[in-house]
């Protein structure tokens, strides 16, 4: 039964190579990336330097900007000047003051002098639209913009837009909802707020805008100038100077920014790549139970039905459902795979099959709305927590053997302290968890530089360390590191569910993590040996016996 499973979840492997190689050739041709320039942050550049607004556009023109955002005026700011508000907008105010604050900043109308006032710098214009409950009056389609900046929350329907041509632009983290069907318009907007310019370095600035580039698929760049305090405009133009050349050394070139190809696969091809997807969790199942062995095929059997038909229902979740199996079951069913006699080679079985993983995921992961994040995975957090605990089952056996021993004091505070990193490993997940240390963020900062692109933390000195020791104990299927072993695993396959990560990215970054932890896991094992030939040595002291 093994055999075919196996042959069973090669062939379809096949269908996910498909669908890796159509996504490759949709990302490639993708490497221009648009500036966008704050037009409120330059009018009050020309207000404290006393430089004129038209200076100002000229020199940016000359940098190779292209495209000045234009916000309009919003209700707070109607408000402080003692300007009037519509009757339409005083009716859709809450009437509970302590929630009036999130109305405050919402739009309230656009200026056209601020537009013609571009359009004669010969500059393209890029209105800020966010949903709002009242009506905004589009003046701004009058100068036909090519870029379209969307914000906010809730859902826009982009019919009621009075025009129809323009690329729209997702803000990253403040994104509405946009019907998936129009994902071939969408690019990617990243920013950095007026107070993060005022207390972020140069470098930090630079780097996160490259990363947003180079590892989310970011299109299109929001640029805040430098205030006087800060620096003045001469800071800024140097800023934009170094980013332009930044991006240029990491592939990229400046321009019109474009939306990705079109890209839907066969769902065909979805369903074969199902059908490996299942083979890897039944096989799994019958590792992990093998007296239920019928049991297991006849629920893996069902699972399978129910995924081809949700499919044909609803093909965007059954996509993320295959995904989701797929990151849980690969990364435990590699950890039974330890062929070869050698660490070392145990180590590359265990690597293949989750890069097996990786690939499932990429091809249920399928569709250019993926690729902008329109859509993307989801059980982030269950995918971090559910291979642990299937690693902690199968090592449950020494785990009990260990239990029943006399454990010092200090065993206890050591466990408590394992708690403690296990509960901020699993708030650590997603893009909301925990706050990053400065220390890890400079490490990450100088790994990313070194490197190009940075390894993942936890598999770089946390997972793949473990699984080289785990490899090396006396029973490595059952060693009490497979906890830990897992960790790497799962990693390796999550970083594949980032899809809005370019391929090539997410291989490098895990060949990086790999080779790294590998070698990691090796010095901690020479270290462990030291230290016990050591202790072993020590009749004195006799601080602790090592076996």
């Amino acid at each position: 039964m093994k055999k075919v499973l196996w042959i069973v979840i090669l062939a379809a492997a096949l269908a996910a190579v498909g669908v890796a190689a159509q996504r490759w050739q949709v990302e490639a041709p993708n490497r221009t990336v648009e500036l966008v320039y704050d037009l409120p942050g330059l009018e009050q550049v020309s207000a404290e330097a006393g430089l004129p607004l038209e200076q100002l556009l000229a020199d940016l023109k000359a940098a190779g900007v292209e495209t000045i955002a234009v916000q309009p005026e919003s209700l707070g700011e109607r408000m402080l000047a003692g300007g009037s508000v519509p009757d339409e907008v005083l009716a859709a105010l809450p009437a509970d003051l302590q929630e009036l604050g999130s109305f405050l900043t919402l739009p309230l109308a656009f200026y056209e002098e601020q537009f013609q006032l571009v359009q004669a710098a010969g500059l393209q214009t890029a209105p800020k639209l966010n949903t709002v409950p009242w009506e905004v009056e589009p003046v701004w389609a009058a100068y036909h913009p090519e870029l379209i900046i969307l914000s906010g929350q809730g859902s826009v329907d982009l019919e009621e837009l009075p025009v129809s041509d323009g690329v729209l632009a997702l803000v990253e983290f403040s994104s509405p909802h946009v019907a998936a069907s129009e994902a071939s318009r969408v690019v990617r907007l990243h920013g950095i707020s007026a107070r993060e310019m005022r207390v972020l370095s140069d470098e930090r600035i630079l780097n996160r805008y490259v990363r947003a580039v180079r590892e989310r698929n970011i299109r299109v760049l929001y640029v805040r100038p430098f205030m006087e305090e800060e620096g003045g405009w001469q800071h800024s133009l140097r800023l934009l100077k170094d980013l332009s050349t930044r991006l240029e050394a990491a592939g990229f070139e400046l321009g019109t920014a474009r939306p990705f190809a079109s890209w839907q696969p066969s769902l065909l091809l979805t369903a074969v790549t199902a059908v490996g997807i299942w083979a890897a969790a039944v096989l799994y199942g019958q590792i992990l139970w093998p007296r239920l062995a019928r049991l297991v095929l006849a629920v893996g059997c069902l699972g399978l039905i129910g995924s081809l038909v949700l499919l044909r229902i609803s093909p965007l979740l059954a996509k993320q459902g295959l995904a989701l199996a797929a990151a849980v079951v690969f990364p435990c069913l590699a950890l039974e795979c330890q062929w070869g006699r050698k660490p070392f080679w145990r180590a590359q079985s265990v690597f293949g099959v989750s890069l097996l993983g990786a690939l499932f995921v990429v091809g249920a992961l399928s569709g250019t709305e993926f690729l902008v994040k329109m859509a993307e995975f989801r059980g982030v957090k269950l995918m971090h927590v559910l291979p642990i605990a299937l690693a902690f089952y199968t090592a449950v056996r020494p785990i009990r053997e260990f239990l029943k021993r006399e454990v010092p004091v200090r065993w206890l505070i050591a466990a408590g302290g394992v708690g403690l990193l296990g509960v901020v490993y699993v708030l650590r997940t997603g893009n909301f968890g925990l706050p990053v240390p400065e220390i890890e963020v400079q490490l990450r900062e100088g790994l990313e530089n070194l490197l190009r692109v940075r390894p993942r933390t936890k598999e770089l000195f946390l997972g793949h360390p473990a699984l080289y020791l785990a490899l090396r104990s006396e029973n490595p299927r059952r060693s009490w590191l497979l906890p830990l072993a897992v960790i790497g695993q799962l990693s390796l396959v999550n970083t594949f569910t980032h899809t809005h990560t370019m391929l090539w990215v997410s291989l490098l970054r895990t060949l990086y993590g790999w080779a790294g932890g590998l070698v990691f896991g090796w010095v901690l094992w020479r270290l462990y040996q030291w230290g016990k030939e050591w202790l072993r040595r020590d009749s004195g002291l006799r601080v602790l016996r090592v076996r």
